[in-house]
């Protein structure tokens, strides 16, 4: 089984990679300090096992759970036992409290095996396009990548323009957005713009056309553009 373990305590992290490492059959997929990184990891990385806090800033372990749409396993690992209740509208395989001793650790493993994997919707398998949850007024926004035309900045928020037509503003930094976006994807042309490569359609060195816009390439841009 690959485990991927969400925690954002460092030595909480330590201690469960050092579990997994000591039972036959378990394979650490990653580790990560956030629901947000998280998420976006879980688009692209086969794991067959989630070690999830639920306490972390930002969005939490349930949160996180509520925004997957085939989530694998899940053994949450808290300090809390205020949400055991809620954890039960999850699924979850087992509700693990801190400290957790290897022992008990060993058994929730046990049960995850005699339960086996979820049973994935078939239609969201075949489906298969990469998104993210943006909040855009009061409501978590699903956008598809493969979608995405060009950002444009507008100071703490960003306009994400999307093909065939239509745009979703959110509350997010520039910088924040070229963090989350997968780099393989997307390039930054200039402070107020990031672009998706495949939906470009013509350039010269100081501008770029994409979405039948023609939007300025910056000086600082140029060489990595």
């Amino acid at each position: 089984m690959r485990v991927f373990i969400v925690d954002d305590e460092p030595i909480a992290i330590g201690i469960l990679e050092k579990y997994v490492a000591q039972i036959e059959g378990l394979e650490l997929a990653g580790a990560c300090r956030n629901g947000v990184e998280a998420f976006n990891l879980l688009q692209h990385t086969r794991v067959d096992l989630l070690l999830l806090d639920i306490e972390m800033p930002g969005l939490n372990g349930l949160s996180l759970l509520k925004n997957l749409h085939d989530p694998p396993s899940v053994i949450l690992t808290t300090a809390y036992r205020d949400y055991a209740l809620e954890s039960y509208d999850f699924e979850v395989a087992d509700y693990l409290l801190k400290p957790i001793a290897f022992e008990r650790f060993l058994r929730a493993i046990q049960k995850v095996r005699k339960i086996g994997p979820p049973v994935n919707n078939p239609e969201s398998v075949s489906v298969g396009r990469p998104y993210l949850y943006f909040k855009s007024g009061h409501k978590m926004v699903q956008v598809f990548l493969d979608d995405v035309l060009y950002v444009e900045s507008m100071g703490n928020y960003a306009r994400i323009f999307l093909a065939p037509g239509g745009s979703v503003v959110t509350y997010q930094k520039m910088s924040d957005l070229e963090d989350l976006l997968p780099a393989g994807d997307f390039v930054r042309i200039h402070r107020s713009y990031l672009v998706r490569r495949d939906k470009v359609t013509a350039y010269t060195p100081n501008t770029v056309e994409v979405g039948g816009r023609e939007l300025p390439v910056g000086g600082n841009y140029k060489g990595r553009f």
